[in-house]
């Protein structure tokens, strides 16, 4: 019983959040015209100076209700995978290499700015619209994946990546929220690019 009055305490406090948010007046969020959704739209990889260095561009279209709980004070956070696959013939791919770039981004009400801070190095920037924010993240620009030493030179290889909102970092009512709609975890597909041709 002491279980369900607290799954039951939980379920209430997420609808009391839903209901009472209230943004009739405020503006259009950024990129809410159409239907929100993360997408890996291209990733190419290519030797520099024996780093092999990748580009990515994504989508990332936020839903109201992940920009709602940014405006009332919920730090996001976003997740890249990268994975690094040694192709077989008669087997199945061997990962030999797993990357996480991990981003946290917040909203500071008293100077109305947008805080974008990269997780791995501790770099932080801001930005004046959420939008402007997005489209620096939707650009992952010579991003060093790994020496080319680590990798034989008779094999071939692939990348896999994909973004998504980490659900593990929402609030507890927030992360059991997730868990039900596709619009508090939104995650790509993910996408497959040889890594040298």
């Amino acid at each position: 019983m002491g279980c369900l009055r607290i799954i039951g305490r939980c379920l209430a406090a997420m609808l009391c959040f839903a209901v009472s948010q209230t943004w009739a007046d405020e503006p259009a969020a950024p990129g809410l015209e159409t239907e929100p959704g993360f997408a890996v739209l291209t990733a190419e990889s290519q030797l520099v100076d024996g780093v092999v260095r990748l580009d990515v561009l994504f989508e990332l279209r936020f839903s109201e209700q992940l920009v709602e709980a940014l405006q009332n004070g919920v730090s996001l956070n976003l997740l890249i995978d990268i994975d690094i696959l040694k192709e077989r013939r008669y087997l199945w791919s061997k990962s030999v290499a797993r990357l996480e770039q991990r981003y946290q981004i917040s909203y500071q009400p008293l100077t109305n700015t947008y805080v974008l801070v990269n997780l791995n190095s501790d770099l932080e920037f801001q930005f004046p619209t959420l939008e402007s924010l997005l489209a620096v993240i939707a650009m992952l620009h010579d991003f060093p994946l790994l020496d080319y030493s680590l990798l034989e030179a008779e094999a071939s290889y692939r990348g896999d990546i994909r973004i998504a909102v980490d659900r593990d970092s929402f609030p507890v009512p927030l992360r059991l929220m997730s868990y039900v709609s596709g619009d508090w975890h939104l995650v790509s597909d993910w996408y497959s690019w040889p890594l040298l041709p």
